[in-house]
């Protein structure tokens, strides 16, 4: 079984590559034997200022590990910081088989 979690940034006007260059330090985060099965940074669809940030997860505990880990929050953290964030929606598939 697997868990699948998005999260949707609206950017701020004019931010979308700042907020993209600051999401890509994610990539790559978590797939190392912690759980995570995939991790997808990539843009809204058509005009949208933003992106989505998709995870594949083993497990309920490796996905909240990831999203309670240091890398996830220092990239928050900066977002926030540097006001590049409109918006953050978040949504969670229900439990899939894992191929």
């Amino acid at each position: 079984m697997c868990i699948v979690h998005r999260m949707t940034f609206r950017a701020r006007q004019r931010r979308s590559a700042q907020l993209g260059q600051c999401l890509a330090r994610l990539d790559g985060v978590g797939i190392d034997g912690s759980g995570c099965l995939e991790l997808r940074i990539f843009p809204l669809a058509g005009d949208a200022p933003g992106w989505h940030v998709e995870g594949r997860w083993r497990s309920v505990a490796a996905r909240d590990a990831f999203l309670a880990g240091e890398t996830l929050c220092g990239v928050l953290a900066e977002a926030i910081g540097a006001d590049l964030i409109a918006s953050l929606e978040c949504a969670l598939e229900p439990l899939q088989q894992v191929a």
